[in-house]
């Protein structure tokens, strides 16, 4: 879909810019998907890429961070949702949310789903903002090992350069995770938009090389195809 946004309000998260932005609810991605931006009048000769930290009935919050010229009633170009989102599954009562690096926020938008169905949530992260709710642990990367061994169900949030040093720190649980309900959210840059297939964002999966604009940027970690 494409539409029109607006900026509407700047904020902070996790100590980086971020925006509100006003939009048609069909612009508005699920956690893991992705909606391309670019103001209107820019230079710049790409599109933003957007995930949602939380989303409302007119529009959502981006996760950080936003390009610094950004300013409340800025006008946006939109494209999206794009990509392949997180799926919890419904019976999943103890979810485990991983941060390879970099912040959770494009992990955030999953607590709302995951406690209305009642589940026990787990944050491992090494620096997590300080709005994250009272109800969910966290625990540092540290003892992710021990935390996906409880969960039923892990969404992991990893930079594709970074995959090999993530699975080395997962240990024996990485054969546990491969076939139980497991995705990650792959990031790497996605200059493309999912329009001209120019591999730049290319993921080693176990069905051959697939991109992260397109078959991803959220993966079943069971397809992740990764030496360590």
């Amino acid at each position: 879909m494409q539409g029109e946004g607006t900026v509407t309000e700047l904020l902070l998260s996790h100590g980086l810019p971020t925006a509100r932005i006003t939009c048609s609810p069909g612009l508005i991605p699920s956690a893991g998907q992705y909606t391309l931006a670019h103001e209107q009048g820019s230079p710049a000769p790409l599109a933003d890429v957007l995930f949602v930290l939380r989303a409302d009935a007119d529009g959502f919050v981006c996760a950080p961070a936003i390009p610094k010229e950004w300013r409340p009633g800025s006008r946006l170009a939109m494209r999206g949702p794009l990509g392949n989102g997180f799926l919890l599954p419904p019976a999943a009562k103890r979810v485990a949310l991983i941060v390879a690096a970099n912040g959770p926020a494009r992990l955030l938008a999953l607590i709302g789903p995951a406690f209305r169905g009642g589940a026990s949530i787990t944050l491992v992260c090494d620096d997590p903002p300080d709005d994250v709710p009272l109800q969910v642990e966290v625990q540092p990367w540290r003892a992710v090992a021990e935390v996906c061994r409880w969960s039923d169900y892990a969404a992991f949030d990893v930079e594709r350069e970074y995959l090999p040093e993530m699975m080395k720190g997962l240990g024996n649980d990485r054969g546990r995770l491969m076939g139980g309900e497991a995705q990650a959210l792959v990031r790497t840059p996605m200059p493309c938009g999912a329009m001209a297939d120019c591999g730049v964002c290319t993921v080693r999966t176990r069905r051959g090389p697939q991109l992260a604009c397109k078959d991803g940027p959220v993966f079943d970690f069971s397809l992740l195809d990764v030496e360590v």
